[in-house]
């Protein structure tokens, strides 16, 4: 995953990309480095897809634009568009799937 540090850098990712995956957190949170960790272990596996990460400290303005009330917050856009959003609790079976059903699209 890379880490991204402003709002321009992450739009110009989702434009030029089929299939990102955000994260957005915070630098205090264990959760988030743990989320972030899983999830790149996921996409290790995934070639098509593309994983960013911002903190919230250094691009304050992302949270706001992406509604971020909270951290981690998951993000997978398709075409540049939002198709899903996991807050605080992740549950990596089910955003396996959904990556999976996405993949899927782009074939």
């Amino acid at each position: 995953m890379r880490q991204m540090k402003s709002l321009n850098e992450i739009n110009q990712v989702i434009e030029n990309e089929p299939l990102v995956l955000l994260i957005i957190k915070t630098g205090q949170c264990g959760v988030c480095e743990s989320v972030e960790a899983k999830v790149s272990l996921m996409l290790e596996s995934r070639p098509d897809m593309t994983g960013v990460y911002v903190y919230m400290e250094d691009a304050p303005d992302v949270a706001s634009a992406y509604l971020a009330l909270s951290a981690p917050m998951v993000l997978l856009f398709y075409e540049g568009k939002e198709v899903d959003r996991i807050a605080r609790f992740v549950r990596f079976d089910e955003l396996d799937h959904v990556l999976s059903q996405y993949e899927e699209l782009l074939k």
